[in-house]
């Protein structure tokens, strides 16, 4: 095992070198690299050993330089994004996985139901106020009356739907005189030839208040209060979820820093599991854009060693990736990721490996990462 170098920086009034990479002639893992030298490290992948379906290609060009900057440990919560199919209009799991952090700055709603296809939902308004369930979710559309300047409670109640998905907090069940209007509003008086009926007067995300009846049918699911950390809030955080929860369990994000980069994006996860796990975090060196990425410990991936990482530090590209990662690398490395997978097919001849085409899917849990069968290991970036 050779010593660990340590990369020293350069100042910013250093006059730009224009130095191209001396590149190892031996590969590296992940592991080896951060066992045998310090970080930050230039390194360039064996992109001939990648495997990646046709309609799905690498969301990031692992044939560009990578600055590796950093590694941690941390233990994450391993999650199914749960999206609406158009073709049925119900909630279904798809094949795409996100990662959540022990220390991830968001928060998320628990709802009573373990899987997508759990249907464990009340099918009225009425049905959750005889539980007394203080807050719920939309599986299906609802329709809802927006209270507008009425301080009192008497006045016109604007018509507004909801797509399915929305949470909503309920304030209080009341009854009074109602008449539905042409225009589609409620208006609520004294007038004997009203319908006198129950309603719940609830909250949406937005804080505006509503008013739904409570014959309202439809698909609506409850919301369990946070029970965790004894906080008296609602919305329970990643670390809360890793010590206590029991697994699967869906959850629906509220708060975070950024939307994580999902195609279609409701919300809600399918909670799978926690596990713990070393990264390195780094940068793609390409000035058209530095992408932020993480590679696992355990990527069976090959890299090629900068040896004049010291002379590299001039160049603009890295100068740039450097003050990136050293400006955003900590707070990317505690967001909420997108877990892209893909394989890696390899043919013994001697004591040496070499990738052969075609791979196969690899596996969603963590248990199953980094394994081979029949030749194939499976591995994944976080982006």
């Amino acid at each position: 095992m050779s010593a660990k170098r340590s990369a020293s920086r350069v100042s910013e009034s250093t006059p730009p070198q224009q130095k191209r990479a001396q590149w190892s002639n031996q590969a590296y893992t992940v592991e080896e690299l951060l066992e045998q030298f310090s970080l930050p490290q230039i390194v360039k992948c064996n992109p001939q050993a990648i495997l990646v379906k046709k309609d799905a290609p690498l969301p990031v060009n692992l044939g560009q330089p990578l600055l590796l900057f950093d590694s941690r440990t941390v233990r994450k919560l391993l999650a199914r994004n749960v999206i609406l199919d158009p073709t049925t209009g119900k909630f279904t799991e798809n094949d795409d996985t996100v990662v959540i952090p022990n220390d991830y700055d968001g928060a998320f709603l628990r709802l009573m139901s373990r899987t997508s296809k759990d249907h464990t939902s009340h099918k009225t308004i009425d049905s959750m106020a005889m539980k007394n369930i203080k807050a719920f979710l939309n599986l299906t559309k609802l329709t809802a009356f927006r209270v507008v300047n009425s301080p009192n409670g008497i006045g016109d109640f604007p018509r507004v739907d909801y797509i399915p998905g929305n949470v909503f907090v309920i304030d209080e069940i009341f009854a009074g005189n109602v008449k539905l209007k042409n225009d589609g509003k409620f208006h609520q008086h004294k007038n004997g030839s009203s319908q006198h009926s129950r309603y719940a007067k609830c909250r949406d995300e937005k804080d505006n208040s509503i008013i739904i009846p409570v014959s309202l049918t439809g698909e609506f699911v409850e919301i369990l209060p946070n029970d965790l950390n004894g906080s008296g809030r609602m919305s329970v955080r990643s670390s809360d979820l890793i010590e206590k929860q029991k697994f699967p369990i869906i959850v629906r994000y509220i708060r975070g820093r950024f939307k994580p980069r999902l195609t279609s994006f409701t919300g809600l996860f399918t909670l799978l599991d926690s596990y713990e796990e070393t990264t390195i975090v780094g940068c793609v060196l390409d000035k058209s854009g530095y992408t932020l990425i993480e590679l696992p410990m355990s990527s069976p991936l090959t890299f090629h060693l900068a040896l004049n990482f010291s002379e590299l530090q001039t160049h603009p590209v890295v100068k740039n990736g450097l003050r990136l990662c050293d400006n955003t690398s900590q707070n990317f490395a505690r967001d909420l990721k997108f877990k892209f997978k893909f394989a890696q097919r390899y043919l013994q001849m001697g004591n040496k490996q070499a990738p052969i085409d075609d791979g196969d899917d690899p596996g969603e849990s963590p248990s199953a990462r980094n394994t081979a069968k029949m030749g194939v290991s499976t591995t994944y970036i976080y982006i």
